[in-house]
């Protein structure tokens, strides 16, 4: 049996496997597995696991035995072992995969009101889709920026891992600064400047990771700018990702910068509660945890409120509260993610109420909470007034009506107008969204 025929024939075992598991765990657990050999002499299929996750991926095999056993004797019309590799393999297809993190796909990013610019370009960067407004080519570069642990990474990984599977005469390359820099040296050093050079100059997709890192590198500098020269002249797609947007990157020349800037910036900003619960209700389905469970939902609801600014932290948190819970056989809950947290990481729960809110906003804005509460309509009131009602529909379980109540006996109408309005305009402005977040830590 020939490679493509294999890779054919694993593909309909994906298939099969999507058709009687959450996909979500096709996506994280199998997907990224490519087959590599198939032993006639020991009757086992291998598949090749990238870059030290052997022993993971085949413990999620061991775990997923039956279901695995079933849809290869559909396929292959016998019983195979299914063993888990993670030698390198020689395929030029398979060692641009090695580069990349096979759980950084698009099936596995969670795109919320804080990523959907980045996600939608990285998906028409990834796809070559003209079809996007404009062109895709108005994306290049793509240069998507963010704090730490937001997804700028994912979103890269999954570009590439799409091209690869879907585009496979587009040759890609994934480097982090750091690695372009340790390269050109060593490349200095061996006098090989220009297998250097070839080697970044002749692809389809470079995917630059961390670029504020070349900054006060004159060589590295140079070498990334005739490189990106060479690229966007041949009309060839590059991403960056970097911790602030281009013109803020402090001692990078300005040549470099202005190029950065000439396609689309795109940025990835803090989660809001609804992703971040979004991203923890998969990280259990992955675990075979019962997000029906309500105990289950509270106690994610309250790692999502404890950790809002990182997803990375997010899921550390999750696989904290799941490790322990494992060790010492506990149901997970919200008292069991308070005692398991509460050294790491914020996880007070004192109720939140009207009340509270109301004299927060009051004091962040200088004024009297009655004045929340009475009939002017001058903005120095009327614009925290809104504010407050937008909290405490978000922070609490007061409906509109409950919440007129609160605010001087109004009408559940001009509480419903106060809320949509101040929930549109933080989409769209964002001094407002700091000054709710600000309120928020205060809370």
């Amino acid at each position: 049996m020939n490679k493509a025929e294999l890779i054919a024939k694993w593909n309909q075992v994906l298939e099969l496997l999507s058709q009687n598991m959450e996909k979500l765990k096709v996506d994280n657990y199998f997907k990224p597995l490519a087959p590599v050999k198939l032993g006639e002499k020991d009757n086992t299929l291998y598949l090749h696991a990238s870059v030290g996750n052997c022993e993971f991926y085949q413990n999620m095999v061991n775990r997923n035995r039956e279901e695995i056993s079933r849809a290869v004797i559909l396929v292959f019309g016998k019983d195979l072992s299914v063993a888990v590799t993670n030698k390198i393999p020689e395929d030029p297809e398979d060692l641009e995969k090695e580069m990349l993190n096979p759980k950084y796909t698009f099936d596995t990013f969670v795109d919320g009101n804080n990523s959907r610019l980045a996600y939608v370009a990285a998906t028409a960067v990834a796809k070559g889709d003209h079809s996007a407004r404009g062109g895709y080519d108005k994306f290049n570069p793509l240069f998507i920026y963010g704090a730490s642990g937001l997804g700028k990474t994912h979103l890269m990984h999954a570009i590439g891992h799409y091209v690869i599977q879907n585009r496979p005469r587009k040759k890609v390359l994934y480097v982090s600064s750091e690695t372009f820099t340790n390269e050109l040296i060593l490349a200095i050093q061996k006098k090989k400047t220009q297998e250097f050079k070839d080697k970044y100059r002749n692809v389809d997709y470079l995917l630059f990771d961390d670029v504020q890192f070349i900054a006060g590198k004159p060589s590295t500098e140079e070498e990334l700018f005739a490189t990106f020269d060479a690229l966007y002249n041949a009309k060839k797609q590059i991403v960056f990702t970097s911790d602030k947007p281009p013109r803020e990157l402090g001692d990078i020349p300005e040549r470099l910068i202005s190029r950065f800037s000439w396609g689309l910036i795109a940025d990835i900003q803090t989660p809001d509660y609804e992703t971040r619960m979004a991203i923890l209700k998969n990280k259990a389905i992955l675990e075979d945890l019962d997000i029906n469970d309500p105990e289950l939902i509270a106690a994610l609801d309250m790692i999502a409120q404890s950790i809002q600014s990182n997803i990375r932290e997010l899921e550390s948190a999750f696989t904290r509260v799941l490790t322990f819970s494992t060790l010492t056989e506990q149901p997970i809950s919200r008292d069991f993610v308070r005692t398991v947290l509460s050294e790491v990481y914020d996880t007070r729960t004192t109720e939140i109420t009207p009340e509270i809110i109301k004299n927060c906003v009051a004091g962040y804005f200088g004024i009297k909470p009655a004045d929340l509460e009475g009939g002017t309509h001058a903005r120095n009131v009327a614009y925290p007034r809104q504010i407050a009602i937008y909290l405490v529909r978000e922070l609490t379980d007061y409906s509109f009506p409950k919440i007129g109540e609160v605010f001087g006996g109004r009408d559940h109408s001009t509480i419903l107008y106060s809320y949509k309005k101040i929930t549109k305009e933080i989409k769209k402005t964002p001094e407002l969204s700091d000054v709710v977040e600000n309120i928020k830590k205060l809370l």
